[in-house]
């Protein structure tokens, strides 16, 4: 007989089952500045974070000094811009490249895999709404 994998979680998050997707709260900190507090959506195909424009400015990032790249959606092709950040989720922090929306009319912010998702090991439990996660390195 097959033997069965066991994996632990340190914390379980509960989000809304509004149908609008799995979202998360999160802050956003650069250097010694307060940090930007959201809510962005868990999205297993999303390659990076993405993150409205209005959260870079106000940090006080100067949104085109990043790095540019151009996304493509099922919708349209989008500008953003990378910078280094701290992200916090639950009480976690990390360092980690995010990508800025050029037009201040993107209207989400996404988590992805390389920034975050990659950062833990992560269950879902879709029928009861629950985002169960430890960091990738926990024991």
């Amino acid at each position: 007989m097959k033997q069965l994998e066991t994996v632990s979680f340190r914390s379980r998050i509960h989000y809304p089952a509004t149908g609008s997707g799995i979202e998360v709260s999160i802050g956003i900190k650069v250097d010694n500045k307060r940090p930007v507090r959201l809510t962005a959506k868990v999205d297993t195909g999303a390659d990076f974070c993405i993150f409205k424009r209005e959260y870079a400015e106000a940090l006080g990032i100067d949104v085109k000094s990043g790095q540019h790249k151009r996304f493509s959606t099922a919708t349209a092709p989008f500008d953003a811009y990378g910078h280094t950040v701290t992200l916090s989720c639950l009480d976690w922090n990390f360092d980690t490249i995010v990508y800025f929306a050029a037009q201040a009319e993107f209207p989400r912010n996404v988590l992805g895999r390389f920034g975050w998702l990659q950062q833990f090991r992560i269950g879902i439990i879709d029928y009861n709404s629950t985002l169960l996660l430890s960091r990738y390195d926990d024991d």
